[in-house]
């Protein structure tokens, strides 16, 4: 605090301990007379200016007048009859300032005046200020851009007939009584963009200009809720507080939510925001509106409007009825939670007009949600959130246009997002509403797997990739800097798994313990019936039911893992030559991300694919599901639904010799000589070809080849025809 902020402080508590206290020297000057640079009162100035008679009667109506003539250290934004004029005409009031706020009753009075007062004397650089930190370590100088006015939360409380209703049970219970009356459970505060914010924020002139087009920029004055204070009309001395003289009515601002609800050009989005919406009861606060209005209410119940989130202070993490909301159903934050972030920073949202919101759903983009949804209401909560959610972002300060460039969503990927974007955008009392020409959809949406999160064919592979944290899928095919192919076995599908180490063993071993698995949903996790298998190969008597313990559910994770890993093929590597997309008609193999080939044939729908274990099991050919209808062209893949699993081969490089006769001269070398060996047993550097046991360096069921350690192999085998010859025709070859 600088040397005259002090000294004045102590002049405006002198005047107002004066008349209680009592000196011991009576030649003290101060004693009987004020310092002449403290001016008159608030009240008095005012009167004296003569074109602020609208701003007095207000003042005169509420009773303020001898408060603010007499006492008080306050910080006070009074508009001139003609700022009230316009204010009244744009608001479709007629006749004069004077008789229309006479007119008004307290309540309206209220929210005109108490926006225009901050309880605390403040020049316009101490605005910009908040206390210390303890550290020390932040001056806390320029920092702040939100004030708690002398406003109510209780001053105004707005009625909502049931035609407005969100769509969701939490209002329709209140359906049958025509509406519901809504009250706010904070006070809104006021924003103020000061120069020395602007400054600290790095907020250029540049920036200023997309933020707000319409509004002058200014280096020496300040806004307060959007209304232009000149630095000429600044900072006027009077002996209870200061006065910032704007060129407009302060008046309270709309929240976010609010915002967003009252513009016709945004109804599709506010559709979809209000149902994470709730009426909310609060017998506390029910009791003070009654207080406050001394119970001349016609209403019983007062509810406040709450927004599903987990943000901080502000969450809402359960139903009117007390049963804890899913994070599915949670949003980054509340749009109507009027101190979201003060006094350092506000939210910001950006809110896609209808026709952004018409071309999205139109769109390729919008596929894999318009092929199952017949329109945007009826998409459910768990995927919507995902959208909603990705057009909040919780921080103004930290996505100034200058950092556009840079800009992120709250999971790290990057908006994009340009001057060209924004249609409008609108000042709220807790953030900034940007009216977009485009929708920013998460990457969910974009990626690999986003039509896997609406599809009804793909509710289990939808939770074996979305979010799931124990196979991290998803981290993997978030990147849109690669292209893939991704491959989705429908529900049906599932059910016909053939576990890869009971078949090996049957292959490799001849030990029949083989298992087919079927896979399901139990609430929000993966289960699985495990069968026995009959002769034939085909699925025989239940053998058991798997997925209630962690053990289970680490062994069902690891089949998907496997199942997962055979389904992607990397379509943009320039070093691999069976890289591309299977859908494009130039492919006759493939190379999974699990290291396998598979055989492709066709075009387009028509498509098909064959896993090694395919061929030795001769099963038929996986076809797309439905064909071209379930194809989808994301930002980083071709992701199609298909109607079988595609198997690993099951026999072992040693099991495929073995079992080849037109191999057997070269298998035979394979496995040498016994008699030999035993000279050698002792010597490490000599080991088989073949060996019955893993290692670290490789795995595998039966027979491995020592050598190949867990990496794929290509393995060329001369016919026995060329292996008689290459010996005939060298005898000392052995």
């Amino acid at each position: 605090m600088n040397i005259y902020y002090r000294w004045r402080h102590f002049w405006l508590c002198a005047v107002l301990c004066l008349p209680f206290l009592t000196s011991c020297r009576d030649d003290y000057f101060y004693d009987d007379t004020e310092p002449d640079w403290l001016g008159k009162s608030v009240y008095d100035y005012l009167l004296d200016k003569g074109n602020y008679t609208t701003y007095l009667t207000l003042i005169d109506e509420l009773g303020y007048k001898e408060t603010l003539r007499r006492t008080g250290s306050k910080t006070i934004f009074p508009a001139n009859d003609e700022a009230y004029a316009d204010f009244f005409r744009a608001h479709n009031l007629s006749g004069n300032g004077v008789d229309i706020v006479k007119g008004m009753t307290s309540s309206q009075q209220r929210v005109l005046f108490n926006s225009t007062v901050l309880n605390m004397a403040y020049l316009d650089n101490m605005l910009a200020n908040v206390a210390t930190s303890n550290d020390g370590d932040e001056t806390g100088e320029g920092i702040a851009m939100v004030r708690e006015a002398s406003a109510s939360s209780l001053d105004s409380i707005r009625y909502i007939a049931k035609d407005l209703f969100p769509q969701t049970e939490y209002w329709a219970r209140y359906a049958k009584e025509g509406g519901i009356w809504l009250v706010d459970n904070t006070s809104r505060p006021n924003v103020v963009f000061t120069p020395y914010f602007m400054a600290k924020m790095s907020m250029t002139a540049s920036d200023w200009n997309i933020l707000f087009p319409n509004k002058a920029y200014d280096s020496e004055g300040f806004y307060i809720n959007g209304s232009h204070v000149d630095s000429k009309n600044k900072n006027i001395t009077c002996k209870n507080g200061y006065l910032h003289m704007p060129n407009e009515v302060v008046y309270p601002l709309e929240n976010i939510a609010e915002v967003i609800a009252s513009s016709p050009n945004t109804s599709t989005f506010h559709q979809l925001l209000d149902k994470f919406s709730a009426p909310y009861f609060d017998e506390e606060l029910n009791k003070s509106v009654h207080n406050y209005y001394e119970d001349n209410l016609s209403v019983d119940s007062v509810y406040v409007k709450r927004y599903f989130n987990d943000n901080g202070t502000g969450a809402c993490l359960q139903t009117p009825d007390k049963k804890d909301l899913p994070a599915t159903h949670l949003l980054y934050f509340d749009p109507s939670y009027n101190q979201l972030a003060l006094p350092t920073d506000i939210g910001v949202m950006l809110v896609p007009t209808n026709q952004a919101m018409k071309e999205y759903w139109e769109s390729d983009r919008g596929k894999f949600l318009r092929s199952v949804y017949s329109t945007w209401d009826a998409v459910p909560m768990d995927v919507l959130s995902k959208f909603v959610k990705n057009h909040q972002l919780k921080s103004f300060t930290s996505s100034l246009p200058h950092e556009w460039d840079n800009l992120s969503d709250q999971k790290g990927f990057l908006l994009n997002l340009k001057a060209s974007d924004i249609h409008q955008s609108v000042l709220a009392c807790n953030g900034l509403v940007y009216q977009t020409n485009r929708v920013f959809p998460p990457i969910d949406y974009q990626c690999a797997y986003g039509p896997i999160l609406t599809s009804p064919l793909t509710k289990i592979m939808k939770v074996a990739i979305d979010d799931n944290d124990a196979l991290k899928f998803h981290l993997y095919l978030r990147s849109l800097e690669n292209q893939y192919n991704l491959l989705i076995p429908t529900d049906d599908a599932m059910q016909e798994y053939r576990e890869p180490i009971s078949w090996a063993l049957w292959a490799t071993t001849g030990v029949d313990k083989r298992e087919i698995w079927s896979f399901k949903l139990v609430g929000a996790k993966i289960h699985a019936d495990i069968y026995n298998v009959n002769e034939d190969g085909s699925k025989g008597s239940l053998k058991q039911s798997i997925g209630t313990t962690s053990a289970e559910q680490d062994k069902i994770m690891n089949r998907l893992n496997d199942i997962i890993d055979m389904n992607i093929i990397v379509a943009d590597n320039e070093s691999e030559p069976l890289s591309g997309f299977v859908d494009s008609g130039n492919m006759q193999y493939a190379l999974t991300k699990g290291g396998t080939i598979v055989k492709v044939a066709g075009e387009g729908g028509s498509t098909t694919l064959r896993g090694g274990g395919d061929d030795e099991l001769g099963l038929p050919d996986t076809k797309i599901y439905e064909g071209a209808e379930n194809i989808y062209l994301t930002e980083n893949s071709h992701t199609f639904f298909i109607d079988r699993i595609l198997q690993d081969p099951f026999n072992s490089v040693h099991a495929t010799l073995k079992g080849n006769p037109e191999f057997e001269e070269f298998y035979s070398l394979l496995l040498g000589d016994p008699t030999v060996f035993s000279y050698f047993q002792d010597d490490k550097d000599v080991t088989p070809i073949f060996d019955q046991s893993a290692s670290e360096q490789s795995s595998g069921i039966g027979q491995i080849v020592t050598s190949f350690n867990n990496y794929r192999y290509t393995v060329l085998v001369p016919s026995n025809e060329a292996v008689r010859q290459a010996f005939a025709e060298d005898p000392d070859l052995w």
